[in-house]
């Protein structure tokens, strides 16, 4: 019902991601819509966002039940 997948770049760094074994805010979104889940929780960001809210947003564009969330917070659903 819930996947957490890591986020490390926006999509528009596709390319970096797939070099460096990461993946991107739509890549993690298409896996849980393939793997037909509810909610998608996405973390393990670059360092380079400050603001991971565009993050979450551009996640929403394909598996709008999408939530951004801080490594070592609690979370109930």
């Amino acid at each position: 019902d819930l996947l957490y997948h890591e986020a490390t770049f926006e999509h528009a760094l596709a390319d970096k991601a797939a070099k460096t074994g990461h993946s991107t805010t739509v890549e993690a979104a298409r896996i849980a819509a393939s793997a037909n889940v509810q909610q998608l929780l996405i973390g393990h960001y670059s360092s380079r966002y400050q603001d991971v809210s565009f993050l979450e947003s551009e996640a929403q564009t394909v598996f709008p039940n999408t939530r951004a969330v801080v490594e070592g917070q609690y979370y109930a659903f």
